[in-house]
């Protein structure tokens, strides 16, 4: 898989922005549009919205307000209700199956059955993240959005404004390509070491660290709060890194990627401690820890995912970045280092040193956008907060799309015998609908964009950032092995929610060593006296109502409650 990525050119796809609940909505263009709704009922169906999409000549419905996540069984996924007059899923125009994707956030696809017209479904959240907005503060965010992604990135044929795409993913991807010089080619990994990435990489760090059903089961993972002891919280402080990911792809290392023995790799780390490389290790917690664990094992049955050893002694196996090794060696963690895999910053032609970064570009120019919606005089903060959230999501879902291998879909038919006998095996019913998923290999045009060793440096650089990170206070780290160990409620990719606020996730103006930067830790939402929450439903609650309340300066100013640094 090899090549230079080349960007797509994007044509606008006529979009009705709608109410979810309402049906009301406005098109791209500024129309605004009435639902047409069934006889006898007050709000539309799905059926009656891509009703009033055909009509308004809508190629995509984008659905903003409280749209449903489906809970327990598939069987309640919204997109799954009947739609007469439309069948789900239809072949684009190389032949190739689209259907539904059901995980979140879902995607919806539709064609009616007596005309060949396409619908395709989405949710405003895929792009402007949990914030309600109306249709019209939708379409406005991804206007203003669409208008500075232009201003910083042009089309390298045509040197005209890049735009958005159908997701973040695609878009994203699309301003990576663009972000490249005109001769520059990307080396490919190596299939066998592409494999064991895939095969030992995980992404977030991500745990909740109260006694209780959302706990780890592992046996060597002890929670650090126990519910009984401590039942409610004076303080719940939520707080996570600005604009994380972008600042962790400076500088990555590319393929083909080199196998270490133990011995060189521990010659490279003592040379650099940061390293572009991963190690396979076997690690042992320090008898004397209480702390939460630093390097993520995967269980025995990989669909369960990952748990990170906390208990004093405990010994484990593992696949970590360089980086997080560095932090386990500062904490005094036991490690032996068995192999590993670099990749250099640069490639040898002939006699001539090819240095390559290949995200640095693009980051920056985000981080640029990212700045220019943060001072535009004339925006809204409803949409300055979503298109903020646009570009976020782009960072992150381009990180993701390099390390996939295609993206299937699910095919929903109501007729068992219209399944193809090779997924026969695989189909579930949901009510009076049959689901089979259909996997998608890369085109050729996608092979370019396959680069999944970027990818993993940018998610171990991310655990290790979280655990300990540098701050604007003079030899004062913040992240979550900076505070005690019974405030620790959990981590969430780069979010750690703890029960007092750390000083060093304050503004530098109150003392704190929050200066601005991208990258770092930052208070999100404060809460006083709440329950402790024991399962990830009610963390997942109070880490909403905090991020929701004004960050006045009371909140930094107050007489500190905590524990001192």
């Amino acid at each position: 898989m090899s090549g230079r990525p080349r960007p797509y050119r994007f044509r606008q796809i006529p979009t009705l922005w709608a109410d979810y609940t309402t049906g009301f909505g406005v098109m791209h263009d500024g129309t605004h549009v009435r639902p047409a709704i069934g006889y006898g009922r007050k709000n539309p169906n799905l059926g009656d919205m891509l009703n009033t999409a055909a009509a308004a000549g809508a190629e995509r419905i984008i659905f903003t307000g409280k749209v449903p996540r489906p809970e327990g069984s598939a069987s309640k996924h919204w997109l799954l209700a009947r739609t007469d007059g439309w069948r789900p899923g239809f072949y684009n125009d190389k032949g190739v199956p689209l259907g539904h994707w059901l995980s979140h956030p879902p995607t919806g696809r539709f064609e009616r059955t007596q005309t060949g017209q396409r619908v395709e479904v989405r949710i405003a959240e895929e792009w402007f993240g949990e914030g309600r907005l109306t249709p019209a503060q939708a379409r406005n965010a991804w206007d203003f959005t669409e208008y500075l992604i232009g201003q910083k990135f042009k089309d390298p044929s045509t040197k005209e404004p890049m735009k958005l795409g159908k997701s973040p993913a695609s878009s994203g991807r699309n301003l990576w390509a663009a972000s490249w010089g005109a001769n520059t080619i990307l080396p490919p990994i190596s299939k066998d070491i592409a494999d064991v990435l895939h095969a030992t990489s995980g992404q977030h760090h991500l745990e909740h660290l109260v006694a209780g059903p959302s706990a780890s089961t592992h046996e060597d993972c002890i929670p650090l709060v126990d519910p009984t002891v401590q039942p409610k919280l004076d303080t719940f402080a939520y707080v996570d890194g600005r604009f994380m990911y972008a600042s962790l792809g400076w500088e990555l290392g590319i393929g083909p990627g080199q196998w270490l023995r133990g011995p060189d790799c521990w010659d490279l780390l003592q040379n650099s401690p940061f390293a572009r490389a991963r190690f396979y290790v076997e690690f042992t917690v320090p008898q004397s820890w209480d702390h939460v664990g630093i390097l993520g094992v995967q269980h025995a049955r990989i669909s369960d995912g990952w748990f990170y050893p906390n208990r004093p002694g405990a010994k484990h196996r593992t696949w970590a970045d360089s980086a997080e090794v560095a932090v386990a060696l500062q904490f005094g963690w036991q490690i032996d280092i068995i192999e590993g895999i670099y990749f250099p910053s640069h490639v040898m032609k002939g006699d001539k040193k090819l240095s390559y970064r290949p995200a640095d570009n693009f980051l920056k120019r985000l981080k640029e956008v990212r700045e220019s919606i943060e001072t535009d005089p004339e925006a809204s903060w409803e949409v300055k907060r979503a298109a903020s959230a646009a570009v976020r999501a782009m960072t992150i879902s381009t990180i993701g799309s390099w390390a996939s291998r295609g993206k299937g879909s699910t095919q929903i038919v109501y007729d068992l015998r219209d399944i193809p006998s090779e997924f026969l095996g695989s189909y579930e019913k949901f009510g009076d609908a049959y689901a089979f998923k259909v996997p998608a290999a890369l085109t050729e045009q996608e092979q370019p964009f396959y680069h999944p060793e970027l990818a993993v440096q940018i998610w171990g650089r991310g655990r290790a950032r979280v655990l300990w990170s540098p701050t604007a206070q003079e030899g004062v780290h913040g992240g979550a092995l900076s505070v005690p160990a019974n405030t620790l409620l959990g981590i969430n990719g780069d979010a750690i929610y703890t029960t007092v606020l750390p000083d060093w996730a304050k503004p530098v103006q109150y003392g704190g060593g929050d200066d601005g930067r991208i990258g770092r830790l930052r208070v999100q939402g404060v809460l006083r006296d709440v329950k402790t929450p024991v399962t990830l439903e009610d963390r997942h609650e109070l880490r909403a109502k905090a991020g929701a309340q004004s960050l006045d300066a009371a909140v930094f100013s107050t007489e500190y409650d905590g524990f001192e640094e």
